[in-house]
This record gives C-alpha cells, sequence and structure tokens, in this order.
C-alpha cells in the first residue's frame, strides 16, 4: 500500500473522528457517554475484525477503495451515521464509531511506524 493512501485514510478518518466527537459534545452528549468500556470494545474489535475481512480479499479491497466515488460515500456515509445517532439519542453508536475510527488511527499510525499492517499475518 502506498504511504500517500496510508495517510490519506487516516486523515479521513481522523477528520471524522473529531467531527463525530465535536458533534456530540455540542449536542449535550456528556464525555463520559463516549468513553464507555462496552461501546469502546464494540467498536475496536469491530474494526479489527473489518480489517481482517478487507485483508483477506486485498486486490478487490484496494481496486475498490481507490474509486474516488467510493471514498466520497463511505467518509459521508460514515459521518452521517455519527449524526443521526447523536441526533437520535443513540449515543452508544456514536461512541462506537468514535472508538473505531481511534482504532484506526492507532493500526495507521503502527503502519506508518512499522511499514506494514501487523494484522496482515492473521488474515491469510
Amino acid at each position: 500500500m502506498e504511504r500517500r493512501s496510508v495517510y490519506r485514510d487516516g486523515l479521513l478518518a481522523a477528520v471524522v473522528c473529531v467531527a463525530t466527537v465535536v458533534w456530540a459534545l455540542r449536542s449535550g452528549v456528556g464525555a463520559g457517554a463516549l468513553v464507555d468500556p462496552g461501546p469502546a470494545a464494540v467498536g475496536i474489535v469491530g474494526t479489527v475484525a473489518l480489517e481482517l475481512v478487507l485483508l483477506r480479499f486485498p486486490d478487490l479491497t484496494r481496486r475498490l477503495w481507490e474509486r474516488p466515488g467510493v471514498q466520497a460515500v463511505a467518509t459521508v456515509g460514515t459521518v452521517g451515521v455519527g449524526v443521526v445517532a447523536v441526533s437520535t439519542g443513540a449515543v452508544w453508536a456514536a461512541a462506537v464509531l468514535v472508538w473505531g475510527l481511534v482504532a484506526y488511527l492507532a493500526l495507521v499510525g503502527v503502519v506508518v511506524g512499522v511499514g506494514s499492517n501487523p494484522l496482515g499475518r492473521f488474515a491469510r
């Protein structure tokens, strides 16, 4: 994977994560709701599981993800999920989203630092 695309993906995830947290806090959601361990665990495990599935089919994943329309729809859709979750009071869903993005950002950090995805060896 190109380093530039890793940076781009990390930036998209960071923007969506920050936007979701800001929207939640400005909407009156207490910060404590976003650090509940239950949704945090679901978000983190969900990110790892999704990454393992995507790594299982690297060529297909790369081919689809490199389409600008797919990136735009995924980003806007993820922001939309966060906005709807906060707006409807489903704070747990917003927390799952935030923690999933945090886990992805941590994974991007490892990929940038080490040069490879540590989950790659489990996806074969």
